[in-house]
This record gives structure tokens, sequence and C-alpha cells, in this order.
């Protein structure tokens, strides 16, 4: 299926947008018959979409997440919703701003929500050798927690393949993990998809950041390089980052809002105004 995606000749502060390349394919790792239970991942795209015209035709490819690192770097491709690490940009360009901004990973735990402090992920683990957590294979959740991920191999079930999030969820409902690392809106949402009614309890883990970042990444040939200064110049509109802006709101509770304004006037100032 082809999905288009056209620019207006817009303006920043640096004048007008370039003209965008005739083509780019975007990775996403969800399958086609699961699309419902990813469209949040989709939200932040689409307003893009929506402050462009019709001058980039854009295609969407189903893989897995190994996957979608392998086959970006090649010629045409680029992926949306990444997390930005050292090794990563060594090899692949990121977008200036990140496509995707909101609360940080938590731990997620079936039973009755209780009101407790931010959670040492690793103290927990070695609180008893049987704890299982699940993550996705092949995703970075940050220095800290994959270091954790990386120390603890006997208590770590890795997930791959497309749809990780939704079988992840669906492996702590039946036991097969004690826990697993995600954010507590995508299982909210999953939950509302499925009618579903389990009790779980979301965990601010020790160390996180008050916000994560999901930027797009392109390749380093010439065509993605092109791609990428359209996509920047592109979200430095202030139209673009105002619609970003209120719609990263929906995210987070009303204190972590607050929490996190000092972040937006920093990332997103076009949002803010003067």
């Amino acid at each position: 299926m082809r999905f288009w995606l056209g620019f207006f000749i817009l303006f920043c502060g640096c004048g007008s947008l370039q003209a965008a390349p005739s083509t780019v394919t975007i990775l996403v790792e969800f399958s086609p018959q699961n699309a419902a239970a990813y469209a949040q991942q989709m939200t932040h795209w689409r307003l893009l979409q929506r402050h462009a015209g019709s001058a980039l035709e854009v295609r969407f490819e189903h893989v897995s997440l190994q996957r979608s690192f392998s086959q970006v770097q090649q010629s045409g491709y680029c992926a949306i919703n990444k997390m930005r690490t050292p090794q990563r940009a060594a090899n692949l360009l990121f977008s200036q701003k990140p496509l995707n901004v909101s609360p940080s990973i938590h731990l997620i735990r079936t039973g009755a929500a209780t009101a407790e402090p931010a959670i040492d992920v690793a103290a927990w683990l070695a609180g008893s050798a049987k704890r299982k957590i699940g993550v996705a294979a092949g995703r970075s959740y940050g220095k800290d927690l994959d270091s954790v991920i990386k120390a603890s191999p006997q208590q770590v079930y890795q997930v791959s393949g497309e749809d990780v999030n939704l079988k992840l969820w669906q492996m702590l409902q039946k036991g097969r993990v004690d826990a697993v690392l995600d954010y507590q809106i995508r299982i909210e949402y999953l939950r509302g998809l499925q009618q579903d009614q389990t009790p779980y309890n979301a965990t601010k883990i020790l160390g996180q950041p008050l916000v994560n970042e999901g930027f797009i990444v392109c390749n380093r040939t010439a065509h993605g390089q092109q791609l990428m200064q359209y996509f920047d110049q592109l979200m430095a509109t202030p139209a673009l980052q105002q619609a970003l802006y209120q719609s990263y709101r929906q995210y987070f509770t009303v204190t972590e809002w607050q929490q996190a304004q000092p972040y937006f006037q920093t990332t997103f100032p076009a949002a803010l105004g003067p």
C-alpha cells in the first residue's frame, strides 16, 4: 500500500524547505494484521505527514525489530521512534529533534496497582533467581538498563519478530515472565484494544530520565542525508512543533508534564513561543 506525503513551501527561521527527495520507505515493526494495536507509534509520523504536501512518495514496510536496523542502512529506507545511542549514531543519521517524546520506561507487572518508590531493576532481579523479565530483542532501553539486561542473561527473556510489545504483554498476562519493560501508555492502549481488564502495576525505574526520545533514523547514503536534512527542516517549523507538543501532552500525568516543561522549552522552543 502506498501512502503519499508531500510538502508545501514552508518557512522557518532558516528559510524555505529544500525540495523533497522523491521517495522513502519507512520501516515499521508491527504486522499489518496488528496495525491497530500500534496506532500510537504512528501518531507523530502522521502529524508530520499532515504538516506536509504532495511531493514525497512514502511506502511502509513491515519488518522485525532486528531487520529494521539492518535494512535501514540501505539507501531509500528510514525508521521512526529509535533511541539514539553512540554506537548507532556512528553508523546512522538521527534527526536533530525527536519525533516521539513520552515518559520514561516503567517496570510493568500484573497485580493491583500500588504506590511505591522507583525500583532498582538490577536489585529486583537479584532478589530472586527465579524472576524473569521480558524485553524486545535488539532494542536499546538506555545505557543503564541495557547493562542490566546484558549482566543477567539467565533472567531475561528476549522476544523478537514483529509485534514484540504485544507478545510481551501477552506473556506477562500468562505468567511466562514476571515483568516487562515498557511504556505505561502503551500498556493502557493494548488493554483498551483487547478490552482487557488485567490489573497491572507500572513502577518507575531508578535512574531513568524524565522523558524518553524516539528519533527518525536514516542511512548515511546521499539519499539518506537528503531525507534527514528535509525532515530536520520540517521539524524546525513552528506549526509542526506546536502540533507535536500538544500531542505529547496526552502521554504525561499533570505532574510529569509540569516537570518536563524545561525540556520542551529547550527542545521545541517554537512550540512555546517567545
